[in-house]
């Protein structure tokens, strides 16, 4: 146990990021992951909660869901639960809505996000000591991804960590998940509007942050040292993916029509996001490599299974895909939790 104890206040002197990619149904395999090591950290410092070992946490997509819930209080291993237990009514099988012709789905989204909004609302209100939770109750700084689609704007919504943000901290957290987590084709364009003691607004057709930061990794590094003025030598990141695969696109599938490309699987999609993802690592890495030679520079630590050519689609709900995502995550933070726990407290 030395490993988890010696050093463990040094957290105390650093700026600790916590980055969680965008997935879909994949988010089981950090939860997976992020539930191990809050196990871990309860062992050793008898903090109860993730959200205790983190300055800052910054996730897209599924990664909002997971990472919200972190900021509240939720427990990761009951995050776990929530991806195995509401699979099948926020991905229902895809046919039942394009049946008795295919150009229904060309009317609307595959899926509706009704669902999904009452799961989450449940979920966060329960962990908020039953009062729907705002941005501001969070318990850590937040940053999440998504894009305006009203305006045709990226916008990253936060807590009120610095003096210039204005109107964040007054969301409501459920909405501010779905509107991160609304990815194109998959869920309708999220608007909601909100009214509570802080102020009222709506936002109108937000959409899924992962086109722009499925892995926001690099809005973490650059909300502390752009904003909140954190030494760059002092930032240390944990960023956790759901999950890469291979995206082999052969000649033979160009006459493929929009069904092969959009339904059931939206591949086009799923390219963009794994692609964003892969490319934001590759950023990340080389910046930590150059500032290090220049004798200033963050720690980064990217925890992620490859899956090759045998990914599991972002909307899978059968039984034997929740099991394989749990057993992947499960495997990793086996592969991984010593790295992890020693990235975190040296």
């Amino acid at each position: 146990m030395a490993l988890y104890n010696e050093n463990f206040d040094n957290l105390k002197e650093t700026f600790t990021i916590l980055s969680i990619d965008g997935g879909g149904i994949r988010g089981l395999i950090p939860a997976k992951l992020l539930a191990g090591l809050e196990t871990e950290l309860r062992k050793a410092t008898g903090k109860q909660h993730l959200h205790e070992h983190f300055k800052l946490i910054c996730r897209t997509a599924t990664g909002a869901i997971l990472a919200i819930g972190i900021a509240l209080g939720v427990p990761a291993d009951k995050l776990v639960d929530f991806y195995k237990s509401n699979a099948r009514i926020i991905f229902p099988r895809w046919y039942l809505k394009i049946l008795p012709r295919k150009a229904r789905v060309l009317l609307s989204s595959i899926y509706s996000n009704k669902a999904l909004r009452k799961k989450l609302k449940e979920i966060f209100t329960e962990a908020n000591n039953g009062e729907t939770p705002l941005m501001h109750d969070l318990k850590t700084f937040a940053c999440i991804p998504s894009f305006n689609g009203n305006l045709g704007e990226t916008n990253v919504l936060k807590t009120k960590h610095h003096p210039e943000y204005y109107r964040d901290f007054m969301l409501p957290a459920h909405d501010v998940a779905l509107a991160s987590a609304s990815a194109p084709v998959y869920f309708p364009p999220h608007s909601f509007s909100y009214d509570n003691k802080f102020g009222k607004g709506q936002l109108v057709n937000m959409i899924d942050g992962g086109i722009f930061a499925n892995n926001p990794s690099l809005i973490g590094i650059l909300e502390a040292a752009n904003k909140l003025d954190i030494p760059v030598d002092s930032i240390k990141v944990l960023s956790v993916g759901t999950g890469k695969g291979k995206h082999i696109i052969k000649k033979r599938w160009l006459p493929h029509n929009f069904f092969y490309w959009f339904v059931p699987k939206p591949r086009l999609l799923d390219i963009i996001l794994d692609s964003q993802a892969q490319i934001t690592e590759q950023y990340v890495t080389f910046l930590e490599r150059v500032l290090t030679q220049m004798g200033n520079s963050f720690k980064h630590l990217r925890v992620q299974h490859d899956f090759g050519g045998d990914a599991i689609d972002l909307n899978a709900s059968r039984q034997r895909d929740l099991d394989r995502l749990e057993a992947i995550g499960g495997e990793l933070a086996k592969k991984e939790m010593s790295s992890i726990i020693k990235f975190l407290t040296t």
